[in-house]
């Protein structure tokens, strides 16, 4: 079972539904965040830049990585809570976001032991 978290914004690139880490970045552009909130935001942020890999550190260019999304693994325990986390501080800005999970993740172009970058298959919810 892999998770992600999504909002009700649609990714430019992916064409799907905007992943939790768009939805920062569009909480911190767009709207006023009490300093503790953005210190907090800013944290996390950093704590994930730390401890959890880019999938486009190990791959090579590619377009069609574009329509690519990150999915957590349920044994990811402490980087869900931190991700729990942001989902608490989007949500009290009145960022909406999703809780998605699925079997299958898709084409899978980068895994590690916590998360998976896969294009999804035409409806990741559908299970086979």
């Amino acid at each position: 079972m892999f998770i992600r978290f999504v909002s009700g914004e649609i990714d430019e690139h992916s064409h799907r539904a905007a992943g939790l880490f768009c939805a920062v970045t569009r909480l911190e552009e767009t709207c006023y965040l009490p300093k503790y909130e953005l210190e907090a935001v800013e944290e996390i942020e950093l704590w994930f830049g730390r401890h959890l890999a880019s999938p486009f550190d190990y791959l090579r260019q590619y377009p069609h990585y574009d329509l690519a999304v990150c999915w957590f693994k349920p044994t990811a325990h402490e980087y869900l809570a931190k991700a729990w986390e942001l989902v608490t501080i989007l949500e009290r800005n009145d960022i909406l976001i999703w809780t998605i999970k699925s079997h299958r993740a898709g084409h899978v172009y980068y895994e590690d032991d916590f998360q998976v970058f896969a294009i999804p298959y035409h409806d990741p919810r559908r299970r086979r």
